[in-house]
Parts: structure tokens; C-alpha cells; sequence
């Protein structure tokens, strides 16, 4: 905007000189003194609110990213709303992962979406990129006509397959583009101990798309990913799958932020905060689902590190079960991490001693007893229950689940029967 006011501005003090030059030139007289125009008071209701400085010009963000995520519907389906949250507009750059990166090298691109591990890794190294997440995965599998000349249909070992492949001569369409799917292709080759070359190998230095059409119009064979091959299932292909499963199929995405040395047109903070949405829980949930009403499956895992950190199965030491809201379960140095109090009970010496530990009031409240509840259950690690009036726990301000020296968990609840005072507490049921 400051380049184009500034623009305009000179525009027009040319254009008034040249009208002043043009003008009839006063040779008598003076000069009249020039008027000056008084400003014209600026009213506050006039200037422009917060909000509506918010709903300007959008920014623009450019993606360069591999076919895949743009062939399958993913980018189609996620970018809608990335645009109207932060007031933006992606231009994508679909291509393979190859010309991203250089595109990114380049500073031609502020955020690239790519699934090339070793080209990511040599990006980063060489200074090209500042910041990489993992972003999602699925598979590669290799697709061919239904007659299947080289017979390597229901194969696992991707490079053993190849090896037929090539053994038959059976044409194969490769996409020859340095893509990150032309980088697993080559891949899968070497481990197969293959160069392949020949009439009935073709390098098509075409993106997945064009590749599949290449495919099904010849009946030959070739590497796609999952989700791109899926997506033009529904526009109608002869191709099927024929190998997949075997561990060097395996498709990890990532998404990489532009070194903004690389060009002041760089939007370094908007890539930044494109990344953080697309890794965000939300977002990978948007992912998780992506796929699974047309094909009832989805085509991408979500695999961010905070959906990792969402997803992952904690090793439970303590749960809240039964007539509540939300059952819980946490691992024991979460419990630890809580807020704590000390309570003080007569211990089997008949000595006051003093416990740590989390108020039992506090769980329930967070796991949101039911109102129709009446009795708590503390049930122990070999199946021994305790029971209690909810009533009288729920008032017990000093009556905690204390934390033992040699780990795990107890009941003191001072002022209450022996019985209650459980060892080893895993869970606590309401009734």
C-alpha cells in the first residue's frame, strides 16, 4: 500500500507541473500569494475501527507444495478456512517436491508441504528452510492394470515387485520428475538391485495426476500415493491396486518454513502461522477426517507433534469413572503436577503424620459428578473396594489421594474410619 500511495503521489506532482508549465505565464504582475487550505478536522467516529482495519486487503501466502495434497482434494478442503480465520489468500504451487524445494530455495515460495524426508533434512541443512514439522502420512502403492502382465498382485515386498516388473518387461510409468514419489520410486528400485531401462520404461517428468492418466490409458504400472490414486477412483480408472503394505511405502509429509533471508517478499510471520495452524489439534482433526465419507476410511494421518502429544496412550495411575460427566485418566506425574495440600491423620503407630496429595473434591469436580450420584468407590490395584458417602467427600476440604514414597497412590480422608484409608488407589468410582 506505502509503494502505491507513493506512486500515485508523484504521479500527480508531475501532472501539476506539467499544467503549470502549460499554463498563460504572468509577466506583469506578481504572483498571487498562495491560500492555504485549513486541514479538515478529523472526526474520531470517522477513523476506521479495529475491526474493520482487521477486514482489509488480505495478506497473501505462497505455498508451494507437492501434487498430491492439491491431486487428492486435501488443500481444496483445509485452506477455506485458514483463508477467512487470518484474512488471507494461499496461492498454491503445486509441482513435485523437488521443484518446491528449489522454488523455495529460490525464495519464491514462503511455506512449502513436501514428502521427501532426505530432501527436507538436506533443505534444513543447508540453511534453505527455518523451521520443519512433521505434518501427516499415508502410503505409496503400486497401482497396474487388473490383468496384471508381471504378476505381482498381493505382493508386500514393494522391491520384489519391481524386480517382476522389470524381469517382464511390463510397461511402467515413472514420474522422472525428482518428486518426492519419483525419490521413493528410485528408492525402491535400488533396493531391488534394478536400473530400469528400456522401451517399457517411460519417464514422464509429469505430476501424479498426469501420470495415473499416463497409466491407465497404456495399462501399465507405477508408484502413486494413496490418497491421489483414491481421488481418481472417483472420476473413473482401470488402474487397481496391486502391492502395498511393506514398510518402505511408508509416506511422511512435511511443511517448511522459507529462510526469510532469502527474499524481502518472504512472509515469514503469516508461513509461521500457517504452520502452527495446520499442526494445531483442530486442523489434524480436519485431516483425520479428510477422505472417510467418499472412501470410509481417511486419506492423510494427522501426525503433528501436538496431535502426537493429544493422541498418545498414557500409562494410567489414576482414574475418575462411573456417574460423571467426563471420566478421566491421568499417568502419575500428572497427578503429581497438580495443585497439592497436606492433610494430617494418626498413622498405624497411632502418630499424626502429615501427606501430600490432590483433594479428592478437586477430581470429582473436574470429572463433573452427576446429580443423581450418592456413594464413592475407591477400588485398589488388586480389586479392593472402599465406600463412601459422596455427600461427605465432596465436603472434606482436607481429604486427599496422597502420593506414596514408593509410588502410586493413597486415600487419607482425616475424621473417617480406618477402612476408607486405601493403599495403592487406582481409581475412583462414582455411583
Amino acid at each position: 500500500m506505502l509503494r502505491r500511495t507513493v506512486t500515485l503521489l508523484t504521479t500527480l506532482a508531475l501532472l501539476v507541473g506539467v499544467l503549470v508549465a502549460c499554463g498563460p505565464q504572468q509577466t506583469t504582475e506578481p504572483p498571487p500569494t498562495a491560500t492555504q487550505v485549513p486541514p479538515t478536522p478529523t472526526d474520531a467516529a470517522d477513523a476506521p475501527s479495529e475491526e474493520e482495519a482487521s477486514t482489509g486487503e488480505p495478506q497473501t501466502l505462497t505455498l508451494a507444495t507437492t501434487t498430491s495434497t492439491e491431486n487428492s482434494g486435501l488443500l481444496n478442503d483445509l485452506l477455506p478456512f485458514f483463508e477467512e480465520e487470518v484474512n488471507a489468500e494461499v496461492e498454491v504451487i503445486a509441482v513435485g517436491t523437488g521443484q518446491a524445494l528449489q522454488i523455495g530455495e529460490d525464495g519464491n515460495a514462503d511455506v512449502l508441504m513436501v514428502h521427501a524426508r532426505s530432501l527436507e533434512d538436506a533443505f534444513m541443512d543447508a540453511g534453505h528452510g527455518v523451521r520443519r514439522e512433521d505434518l501427516m502420512y499415508n502410503d505409496f502403492v503400486i497401482v497396474g492394470p487388473p490383468d496384471d502382465p508381471a504378476g505381482i498382485e498381493g505382493m508386500t515386498d514393494a522391491a520384489a515387485a519391481f524386480a517382476q516388473i522389470a524381469e517382464a518387461e511390463a510397461a511402467f510409468i515413472s514420474r522422472g520428475d525428482e518428486s518426492g514419489t519419483h525419490t521413493k520410486e528410485k528408492a525402491i528400485w535400488t533396493a531391488g538391485g534394478v536400473e530400469p531401462s528400456g522401451d517399457w520404461f517411460v519417464s514422464a517428468g509429469q505430476g501424479m495426476g498426469a501420470v495415473l492418466t499416463m497409466a491407465d490409458e497404456q495399462q501399465a504400472y507405477t508408484l502413486s500415493d494413496r490418497a491421489t490414486y483414491l481421488a481418481r477412483t472417483l472420476e473413473g480408472t482401470d488402474l487397481v491396486i496391486l502391492t502395498e503394505g511393506d514398510p518402505i511405502l511408508f509416506n511422511p509429509y512435511g511443511v517448511i518454513a522459507v529462510n526469510p533471508e532469502k527474499s524481502p517478499e518472504i512472509h515469514a510471520e503469516l508461513a509461521n502461522e500457517f504452520i502452527d495452524w495446520l499442526i494445531s489439534v483442530p486442523t489434524q482433526q480436519k485431516i483425520a477426517e479428510f477422505g472417510k465419507e467418499q472412501f470410509g476410511s481417511p486419506l492423510f494421518t494427522p501426525d503433528s507433534e501436538p496431535w502426537r502429544d493429544a493422541n498418545t496412550p498414557i500409562d494410567v495411575a489414576l482414574q475418575v469413572t462411573g456417574n460423571v460427566e467426563n471420566e478421566m485418566a491421568w499417568a502419575e506425574e500428572e497427578v503429581r503436577a497438580m495443585d497439592t495440600i497436606e492433610a494430617e491423620r494418626e498413622n498405624n503407630q497411632g502418630e499424626m503424620s502429615t501427606y501430600t496429595g490432590v483433594p479428592i473434591h478437586a477430581l470429582l469436580e473436574e470429572a463433573g459428578v452427576a446429580d443423581d450420584a450418592a456413594t464413592v468407590s475407591f477400588v485398589t490395584g488388586d480389586g479392593t473396594t472402599a465406600d463412601v458417602n459422596l455427600s461427605e467427600v465432596l465436603a472434606c476440604n482436607d481429604c486427599i489421594v496422597s502420593f506414596r514414597n514408593q509410588g502410586g497412590f493413597s486415600i487419607v480422608m482425616p475424621g473417617f474410619s480406618g477402612q476408607v484409608q486405601v493403599r495403592d488407589v487406582v481409581e475412583i468410582q462414582v455411583q
